[in-house]
C-alpha cells in the first residue's frame, strides 16, 4: 500500500439531497408515530382487560321445581389429576319452587382438569352425589342448576356452565336422572 495516496473530497449536499434528507426523516417520525400508537393502543386494551377479568362476578342459579325441598346442596371442584380441591363454595338449603341467584368466588382451576360435584338432599332422603362436569381452566361464567320433577315424581338435575368470554375449555352440560333408593 505504499505510494497509495488518498484524498478525500467534500460532497456539498445539493437542494435534492436536502429535500431527499428531510423526506426520509419525516418518513421515519411517521413509522415511530405509528409504532408508538400501536404499543399506546395495546397496552390500553391489556389494562382493560385486565380490569374487566377482575370484576368478573362468578354466578350460581339454582332452580327447584320439585315438589320437594332440598335440605342441603354442596358444590365443589376437585381433580385426582393434581391433588386439588375447592372448599364447598354453596352448601344452602333450597325451598321448594324456589330459585336463587348467588355469586361464588374465584377459584384458581388452570391446569387442575376439576370436575363439579354436587351432592344433594332432598328432605326424607339420602344424599345423591353427581359429577357434573369438566373445567380445563380457569372459569369465569354462569352455572345454572335445574330440578325438575315430572308426573311420576321423577327429578331430573340439569347444570349447564356457560363461559363468559365464549371458551371451549368447559364441558359442563348435564342432565342426570335423580334416584333414591327405595325405603
Amino acid at each position: 500500500m505504499e505510494g497509495m495516496v488518498t484524498s478525500m473530497k467534500k460532497i456539498k449536499a445539493t437542494k435534492a439531497t436536502k429535500a431527499t434528507n428531510q423526506e426520509t426523516l419525516k418518513e421515519k417520525k411517521k413509522k415511530l408515530i405509528i409504532l408508538g400508537g400501536i404499543v399506546a393502543a395495546v397496552l390500553v386494551l391489556s389494562f382493560v382487560f385486565m380490569v374487566v377479568e377482575a370484576s368478573q362476578k362468578y354466578k350460581l342459579h339454582i332452580v327447584n321445581n320439585t315438589s320437594k325441598n332440598i335440605t342441603q346442596l354442596q358444590l365443589l371442584f376437585s381433580s385426582d389429576e393434581v391433588n386439588y380441591s375447592s372448599d364447598v363454595f354453596f352448601d344452602s338449603p333450597i325451598g321448594a319452587g324456589e330459585e336463587i341467584k348467588t355469586e361464588f368466588p374465584r377459584l384458581p382451576l388452570m391446569g387442575t382438569n376439576s370436575g363439579l360435584i354436587s351432592k344433594t338432599y332432598f328432605e326424607g332422603e339420602e344424599g345423591i352425589l353427581n359429577h357434573n362436569g369438566v373445567f380445563f381452566t380457569n372459569f369465569a361464567g354462569k352455572i345454572t342448576i335445574e330440578f325438575n320433577e315430572d308426573e311420576d315424581g321423577v327429578i331430573t338435575m340439569y347444570v349447564k356452565a356457560k363461559e363468559g368470554r365464549g371458551s371451549l375449555s368447559t364441558f359442563c352440560d348435564e342432565e342426570q336422572v335423580m334416584e333414591f333408593e327405595k325405603k
